[in-house]
Order: C-alpha cells, then structure tokens, then sequence
C-alpha cells in the first residue's frame, strides 16, 4: 500500500464521489452546509485531499493546523474498502506526516441512549488500536456532544478552546465558544 494525499478541487476526478461519501458517511448533524463545502473544496482548500493508494480512490480527510496540533475535521474511506486496513494505513501515514505533532480528532459522545451506540463504541475502539486516548475532554458542538480524542500528547481545555476560535476563524470564533467539560 502507498497511501498518499491529494489536494481536492472541483477538477478532480472523484470531486462528486468525495461530496457522496461526505453524506453517506456523516450524520446531518455532523455536516457543515453543503454550499460551505463546496465552496471549500471547489477552491482547493488547505487540509482537504483526496486520499488514494496509487490510483485506488480510498475516501478524503480534511485536516486544519493550529500551533502543533493537527485537527482531522473529516475522514471517510469508501464503504466498499472499509474493514480491509486501510484506515489504520491513513492513519500511519498522518503520523509520519505530522511527526512530531499533536493529532486531534472527535467522535461522538459514548452515550448507551444514542440510536448508534454500537457504531460508536466500535469507532473509539478503531482510534484506540491506533494509538489514540481520550483527552479527558468533552466539547458541546452547537449540535452535539463530542469527546476529544489525541495522539502524540495531552491537550488542554485552553487550547481546545483556542483551537475551536482559531478553526472558526473572524468573526465567528470571538462569538462562537463551543463548552468544554472535564470527563
């Protein structure tokens, strides 16, 4: 396998499939506006790609820096690869990407109410083989309720807050403070 990244913009070939794996993959509420992005993807957004293992369409990530941290917004592998290693090889390649940087990602709270909870106890268990532990935090998104998670580090309630107004950016990040609880 020779997993590699690819810039997503409107001229690549899988620019629709990667917009049907968006919503295929990701609840509604997870979803940022479909025009928001489009618009994102359309002009070549820094941190979005296309993720292909030589000429295989895989699925995409989106990834934005803050300091050393590395938040993976989205990831989605193609239903028909799923289960067959290649998310633990995404995965091992963001690491040696990053090396040296703090990754950071969310799931969705474990709630044993929630209609999914089956899937959502086997999505933290796939983080953990790979090496990621809880933060310890919790982050009321406007929508829901969602637990960081981490590789290579610790992370802090300030710069979960501070990650979040610089993710939002002006102005939005001065009037949008997601809550942060301690686990």
């Amino acid at each position: 396998m020779s997993i590699n990244f690819q810039p997503l913009n409107k001229h690549d070939v899988n620019f629709s499939n990667v917009l049907d794996l968006y919503r295929e993959a990701f609840p509604e509420i997870r979803r940022v506006p479909q025009w928001l992005l489009r618009y994102k993807m359309r002009k070549g957004k820094a941190g979005f790609s296309v993720i292909y293992d030589h000429d295989t369409w895989l699925g995409f990530i989106y990834t934005t820096e803050y300091k050393d941290i590395i938040y993976v917004q989205f990831m989605a592998i193609t239903e028909s690869l799923r289960s067959s290693g290649y998310g633990s090889k995404v995965i091992d390649s963001i690491k040696d990407m990053y090396c040296g940087k703090r990754i950071v990602l969310n799931i969705e709270e474990l709630n044993e109410q929630a209609e999914n909870y089956p899937q959502r106890l086997k999505r933290k268990a796939f983080y953990e083989k790979n090496d990621f532990n809880s933060s310890g935090y919790i982050v009321k998104e406007p929508a829901e309720r969602v637990e960081v998670l981490i590789f290579g580090g610790n992370i802090s309630k300030e710069e979960i807050e501070e990650m979040y107004k610089s993710l939002m950016g002006f102005p939005f990040g001065l009037l949008i403070k997601p809550e942060v609880f301690k686990i």
